[in-house]
């Protein structure tokens, strides 16, 4: 999936959401350019995190996450929840692409080691010593 794409499905996943916690009387606010999660919730003085993820696939039986985000929902296990947007459609419109539609599951206090996980990707650092081959 192109990156414009992908950009469609999450802000779709995003806006399914943010208006299902709000329909549920919580009060949202977005942190997922600056925060380990997506949204802060928060509803009759308690405040959860939620870690938002959208598939186009019609069930998410797996979902990637970076470091930071097994690590938050490790540290505050219980204050913390999944929302997985499935069945995404995805048009494209004006040389874009919008998602629409979507089926919402909501795991709040979910416990992420109940879960399995695996590395699927590694960041590789060149040493400083090292020199770098140049063609010809």
């Amino acid at each position: 999936m192109s990156a414009p794409a992908r950009r469609a499905v999450e802000k779709r996943a995003m806006d399914v959401a943010a208006q299902f916690l709000r329909d549920n009387g919580y009060a949202v606010r977005d942190t997922s350019a600056t925060g380990s999660f997506d949204f802060e919730a928060t509803s009759a003085g308690t405040q959860i995190k939620v870690e938002v993820k959208g598939t186009t696939s019609d069930r998410a039986d797996g979902i990637m996450m970076t470091a930071n985000e097994v690590e938050l929902h490790r540290n505050e296990k219980g204050n913390t929840a999944l929302i997985i947007v499935s069945s995404i459609r995805l048009s494209e419109q004006n040389g874009g692409y919008v998602g629409t539609g979507g089926n919402m599951e909501w795991l709040l206090g979910w416990d992420i080691d109940e879960w399995s996980h695996e590395p699927t990707a590694f960041r590789v650092t060149r040493p400083a010593t090292t020199k770098s081959l140049q063609p010809g």
